[in-house]
């Protein structure tokens, strides 16, 4: 009995561990995200593409923006987001 209770308790830290893993090194697919495509993909879908020089905002500003964006309509993930405020602040920045 005690050792089933082992093998059920070090099955459930080992899954817990592996759900934490993308997330502790990064995701793969975010690193491999293009900023612009995401930008072409998401925001120009109902934006054009004057508004973003008329709203130039350091990083900071872009993530606050792309925050009120995201908790409206927007569908973006989080590390969609910051790959997002990346390039805009490159693009787009004051």
């Amino acid at each position: 009995m005690k050792r089933m209770i082992s093998f059920i308790v070090v099955a459930v830290l080992a899954a817990a561990v592996m759900l934490m893993l993308p997330n502790a090194f990064g995701d793969e697919k975010t690193k491999n995200m293009n900023g612009k495509t995401l930008f072409e993909q998401r925001c120009l879908k109902c934006h054009k593409n004057t508004k973003f020089k008329d709203l130039a905002s350091d990083r900071k500003g872009w993530v606050l923006t792309l925050s009120r964006m995201q908790r409206g309509t927007c569908k973006i993930t989080d590390d969609e987001l910051e790959v997002l405020a990346d390039y805009l602040a490159k693009a787009y920045g004051d």
